[in-house]
């Protein structure tokens, strides 16, 4: 008998009947691959749903790996998977839809579409089919197994759920309780030195498979007017981009081609600070909703509220900021796009596409001729292979449902890079690229005039009024500074030396040394001010350091420029106002885990709020979040709800049961961040990371 600790929250125990892996992140088969596990037998789903942002019941790949790479569907064993039952129910659901797709009353509620009934063929077409020809159902695949009070049955013993991600099997205790964080287990190759987004270029994030262990998957950075869009979304997000010196303020969009696990790990994205456009056609936007309602087990609806949705037309161009977007379906096994992006340059047109997971071209003729596939399609996707671009990443996977390089042989492309692909065959070395993290391919330089317009958005968003005057003072004050990670921007202790900076690019830990040990009080990010505050209090030094987290571009103003501005325009009562609110809110959970960005949007539409014991406060049109003291609410012959420091109340749409009352009475003198309803209801529909927290607090509340 053996216990495996493989990452923080998973575990694999092994005996000589049977073996278990229990807790399922995205690319724990990476995990096992290096250590030179075998693939147990059985996945036990964890309670916890994340941890860190990361989603505990990736089964989709194990899967996958266990019936294709292992061969054990032609063998006829099937993976077992053991949870709680409504945690199976929907955990049948998420392998349903990734392995054969929608259903046709699945699209059918989405509207109609001339593409539907082709999607819906090609994924039965590629389905895994019995001896018979029928199509093999996920029970064909998978046993799940649920706990029945409390004890599950496996082949060669039995598995008991002792208490939450505590389990027992064969006389011996499996915690899931570990603390840490889980990490990727390849090497991201990080930048030490910023680099500048561009007007119109790619960084790669990863170009391997869910299978190569050594190689982060598939994903890039479209650089577009010096702000950058997400191409499909690896595990581990924030990793990728802290080894590239991005913050996650400064992604704009995401472009997600499919909801395969290596591309589709969005769940990141729900905790984001500030709501990203969702691009993608209707029914991908739908199934990526329906992955992350399936995962974290809430209803699909509320994940509309995290994303804004710009549905894309294949074979349509559609205009984005000044690029224009040419979608296009692939054939792959569920449906999936790619993209030509376009952009012009003083009359020059720049192309990039992304030609997404797709079956070689000589397979796709095969099912032109079999009528599964319409010949317009296979035409549409030569052009792409064989089109003249300026870039073009395109699947060169090989095997059963990827592309072959042997596919872009006569592309007339500048360059071709390969995504989704272990090694490069060496006939096509001195042909093609491999598409490897860190990588960048520019097509249209924007030099440091990104910074300038960055900052002026800054200061236009922070100090609403501001005047032309003082914008053009500030800006020609601007120095760009840019460090590598772990270089020291102030130092504690030291005197100012004339300037304040604005986090144009990246993000830098604030750290503070009590005498006897380093801590870290915060972390700023792309968009925050570092110094500001010692120049209004006219501080002779600084209280604490400030340390590059990767690397990072700053824009420097003279210091006593930014405090003349703040004086003649009568802002920096209102600023000190602000950060205390601020930093009464940081002081308490859950507002402690924000980040300023947040806790600054609700305390810059909110207003303190003093309430004597006794006092009665009405709800209507208000939302209340408790600084100090005890409330509590209840109408006749309800049980009285309380609320302490860092509780909330009131009214806010996105929250329907944050308004248990009409009228709240204080029980003990305290104070309260009061804003309006139409306030909060703007800050949650901006503010993922803040919805999805209340909420969560509000469900684990029920």
């Amino acid at each position: 008998m053996s216990l495996q600790s493989i990452l923080p929250g998973v575990k694999v125990y092994e005996d000589e009947r049977t073996s278990v892996l229990f807790g399922c992140p995205p690319e724990i088969i990476k995990s096992l691959m290096l250590r030179h596990i075998e693939f147990p037998r059985c996945i036990v789903l964890p309670d916890t749903l994340f941890r860190g942002g990361i989603l505990q019941n990736c089964t989709e790949f194990p899967l996958y790996y266990f019936l294709f790479v292992l061969g054990k569907l032609s063998k006829g064993e099937r993976l077992s998977i053991v949870g709680e039952a409504p945690a199976l129910e929907a955990n049948r659901e998420l392998l349903r839809l990734t392995l054969l797709g929608p259903t046709r009353a699945e699209y059918a509620a989405l509207g109609d579409s001339p593409h539907f009934e082709t999607l819906y063929g090609e994924a039965r077409h590629l389905s895994v089919k019995d001896g018979s020809g029928a199509e093999v159902p996920i029970e064909g695949f998978v046993d799940f197994r649920p706990f029945a009070r409390g004890e599950a049955e496996i082949e060669g013993g039995t598995i008991r759920h002792l208490d939450r991600d505590l389990y027992a099997i064969g006389g011996t205790e499996v915690s899931l309780r570990d603390p840490g964080l889980q990490e990727p287990v390849y090497d991201l190759k990080t930048d030490y030195a910023p680099k500048i987004p561009h007007k119109f270029g790619v960084d790669i994030l990863g170009g391997g498979s869910g299978f190569t262990p050594s190689k982060p998957s598939s994903a890039v950075l479209l650089n577009y007017n010096s702000d950058y869009m997400l191409i499909d979304c690896p595990p581990y997000l924030d990793h990728h981009l802290a080894a590239r010196g991005i913050a996650r303020e400064q992604l704009k969009s995401i472009f997600l081609t499919h909801i395969h696990d290596d591309h589709c790990n969005i769940f990141p994205l729900v905790e984001f600070n500030t709501k990203l456009r969702f691009l993608g056609t209707r029914e991908i936007y739908w199934m990526a909703l329906k992955k992350l309602s399936l995962q974290a087990m809430r209803p699909l609806d509320e994940f509309r509220s995290y994303f804004d949705f710009v549905e894309l037309s294949p074979g349509e161009e559609n205009d984005f900021f000044g690029i224009k977007i040419l979608p296009h379906y692939t054939v792959h096994s569920i449906p999936t796009i790619g993209a030509t992006f376009t952009m012009n340059e003083r009359g020059k047109r720049r192309s990039i596409v992304f030609g997404g997971d797709n079956k070689a071209l000589p397979a796709i003729r095969k099912m032109v001729e079999l009528g599964v596939t319409p010949k317009a399609k296979l035409e549409s996707l030569e052009r792409i292979y064989r089109g003249r671009y300026d870039l073009v990443m395109v699947d060169g996977g090989m095997g059963l449902l990827h592309g072959d390089p042997e596919d872009a042989m006569q592309s007339e492309a500048e360059r071709v890079i390969f995504m989704h692909l272990d090694k490069l065959p060496e006939k096509f070395d001195a042909t093609f690229a491999m598409a490897l993290p860190g990588k960048r391919y520019v097509l249209s330089d924007s030099k440091n005039d990104a910074f300038l317009i960055k900052t002026m958005e800054t200061f236009h968003r922070n100090f609403p009024g501001i005047s032309e005057e003082w914008i053009a003072a500030l800006m020609n004050n601007l120095d760009i500074v840019q460090l590598n990670s772990g270089d020291i921007v102030m130092k504690q202790g030291e005197a100012r030396k004339g300037s304040i900076f604005l986090i144009l690019s990246g993000s830098c830990s604030v750290l503070h040394h009590d005498g006897e040990r380093l801590r870290e009080l915060a972390v700023k990010e792309a968009g925050d001010f570092i110094g500001e505050m010692a120049v209004i209090r006219r501080d002779g030094s600084r209280s604490a350091s400030v340390v590059a987290k990767t690397p990072v571009i700053l824009g420097a103003i003279d210091e006593e420029v930014y405090y003349s501005f703040l004086e003649a325009e009568g802002r920096i009562a209102a600023l000190q106002a602000l950060w205390g609110l601020r930093k009464a809110l940081e002081a308490l959970p859950p507002f402690d885990r924000f980040s300023d960005i947040v806790n600054e949007r609700l305390a810059r539409r909110g207003a303190r709020l003093e309430v004597a014991e006794g006092e009665p406060l009405r709800t209507g049109g208000r939302f209340f979040i408790v600084l100090s003291g005890r409330f509590e609410t209840g109408g006749p012959g309800e049980k009285p709800a309380s609320f302490g420091p860092g509780s909330f109340f009131g009214q806010a749409e996105a929250l329907p049961g944050s308004c248990p009352g009409a009228e709240v009475l204080a029980v003990a003198k305290g104070e309260l961040l009061v804003l309006e309803a139409a306030d909060i209801g703007a800050i949650l529909d901006a503010t993922p990371s803040l919805l999805f927290a209340l909420r969560q607090i509000q469900a684990a509340g029920k």
